[in-house]
């Protein structure tokens, strides 16, 4: 089930080096197959591309843990990551949403 959000929910993650980046998530959805739920994060001020209708994005699993907080681990899996970019482009085709 894909989710298109309408509220900006941002994230702070850190990178290799302990530098902080913000992200605006801009798509969520659970995996029917895995049934874990995945989100797509763009940087908040990142460089415009050369291609106007390409925009940078990071696909993350959303790990929920006992209590109430998560952690988001970018996606690896190749099935998965897959998965959540096609689901991505397929909603983002139908409404835009960059």
């Amino acid at each position: 089930m894909a989710e298109i959000r309408r509220e900006e929910e941002m994230y702070r993650i850190p990178d290799e080096n302990g530098d902080e980046h913000l992200f605006v998530e801009i798509f969520r959805m659970t995996s029917d197959r895995s049934k874990k739920t995945f989100v797509v994060l763009e940087p908040v001020g990142a460089p415009e591309t050369e291609d106007e209708d390409t925009i940078e994005v990071y696909a993350f699993e959303i790990e929920e843990l006992e209590d109430g907080e998560f952690i988001l681990k970018l996606v690896e899996d190749d099935e998965d990551f897959e998965e959540v970019m096609e689901a991505f482009d397929i909603v983002n085709d139908e409404v835009g949403l960059d």
